[in-house]
């Protein structure tokens, strides 16, 4: 046997059984809702990270592990409708969103159908209810425009909450109501003024999540990101007009965020690497001068891996050879660095995540030389090294400087998603439950 039919003889038992341990809904919730199983963010009550109907920590996102199974395996078709069923029978505590509102719970029952068949019927009743919600965002942001106030909410248009997600739910479904998504996020790139200086218009006068007290935000900033910023809707934007999805000036939005990102690249002075910070403060972006000390992330939602790909999906819709190879030498770069850590294995901001990011990426690559930099085979190997047997879910999830719940069985922080990407790391062909649209990696 080969040392790569050896590892993955070790991913498919690992994926097994992290299966077997996400198997039983109530022992799931059981376990992930233990009373020392909590967050604890410094000057808040502790919370548990059990939330059943999200996609994040929650029922949807371990039913689309089993369905993408079951779709080689008829075994877990009735798995991935057991969380299917308890995720809807808590719909009404259901919240905003892809990743924690009733799109989330259609996205994972697509998905599942997609794989097996059925579910039409509800889907019927909960596209009922994604189009209002959708309907609803559209319109405030149409009357944000027209009132002419600057400063966009992040959770009005974000990956995670906003438009973005919704549009990817939509683009999955293949509806209509897409094109009023993109509309939208085409306006989004219209310059607007803040503090009587010209921004690009998904300016926010918020602060990032996790600097609310740095006083370089003190007028907003710009977020970079694919989960809270402007990488997600250029992944959107990208990913339908490839699927032929387009609305005016789509191409143009487009190439306006792309400018913007190349512009915003930093360069390590130390080893002239290339790199993406989470976020650009305003006085920065109407400054012009670029901090050199903003720490980069090895993760999907904020940092480099998230934003290469997202680049590169708009190089490849938009034939566009130079934002691919920025974006695939910026990936190499930060593979080959030696202080490159992941905090986690999960996909958000894990190995898992940039496991998957660089094998869709190195799919898409066609410079060869570029495309040996992109190590697919070491990060298997480093998620694989994370497992943990003596683990409820064979993972645990850690964070830097907070004290977090270890056990996690969902999607974007726990065990489903990782074990997701090992059972589909290797295929060159896209998911067969298109389980990866939640993340826009293509």
């Amino acid at each position: 046997m080969s040392a790569a039919q050896a590892r993955q003889v070790t991913a498919e038992e690992v994926v097994a059984e992290v299966a077997d341990r996400l198997a039983d809904p109530e022992a799931v919730a059981r376990i992930t809702g233990a009373t020392d199983n909590v967050d604890r963010p410094p000057g808040q009550p502790p919370s548990s990270p059990w939330q059943p109907t999200t996609l994040v920590n929650g029922h949807p996102g371990i039913a689309l592990l089993f369905a993408e199974l079951a779709a080689t395996d008829d075994r877990h078709r009735g798995t991935a409708h057991a969380h299917l069923a308890a995720a809807v029978r808590r719909a009404d505590q259901a919240g905003a969103g892809l990743s924690a509102g009733l799109t989330g719970i259609a996205f994972a029952a697509n998905a599942a159908g997609r794989a097996a068949g059925g579910y039409r019927r509800l889907l019927d009743q909960l596209d009922v209810q994604v189009r209002r919600e959708c309907t609803a965002l559209v319109d405030a942001e149409r009357e944000r425009i027209r009132a002419r106030r600057a400063g966009v909410p992040i959770a009005g248009y974000d990956l995670i909450s906003g438009l973005t997600g919704i549009g990817a739910y939509l683009l999955a479904r293949g509806h209509h109501q897409l094109e009023s998504v993109l509309t939208c996020l085409v306006r989004l790139t219209d310059p607007v003024t803040a503090y009587g200086l010209a921004v690009p218009g998904w300016w926010t006068p918020d602060r990032p999540f996790l600097v609310a007290d740095d006083e370089r935000y003190g007028r907003g900033h710009l977020n970079v990101g694919v989960a809270h910023g402007i990488g997600g809707p250029l992944a959107l934007l990208s990913l339908a007009w490839t699927a032929g999805v387009r609305v005016a000036r789509q191409r143009d939005a487009v190439e306006r965020i792309a400018r913007w990102l190349l512009e915003h690249r930093r360069v390590d002075p130390t080893d002239g690497c290339g790199w993406w910070p989470g976020d650009v403060p305003f006085d920065e972006q109407v400054g012009g001068r670029r901090e050199q000390h903003l720490a980069d992330r090895a993760a999907w939602c904020y940092g480099t891996p998230g934003v290469a790909r997202a680049l590169q999906l708009a190089g490849l819709a938009f034939d566009q050879p130079r934002w691919q190879r920025t974006a695939v030498a910026a990936m190499v770069e930060l593979l080959a660095r030696p202080d490159r850590t992941a905090t986690d294995a999960g996909l958000c901001h894990g190995s898992a995540g940039l496991l998957w990011l660089t094998s869709r990426m190195a799919r898409d690559c066609t410079d060869p030389d570029l495309q040996a930099g992109l190590a697919v085979d070491a990060l298997i190997e480093e998620v694989l090294a994370q497992y943990d047997p003596s683990a409820p879910f064979g993972f645990r999830y850690t964070a830097q400087h907070a004290i977090v719940a270890p056990d996690r069985p969902g999607f974007l922080e726990g065990a489903a998603g990782i074990a997701l990407v090992l059972t589909g790391h290797a295929v060159a062909a896209s998911p067969s439950t298109g389980w990866d649209a939640a993340l826009l990696t293509g």
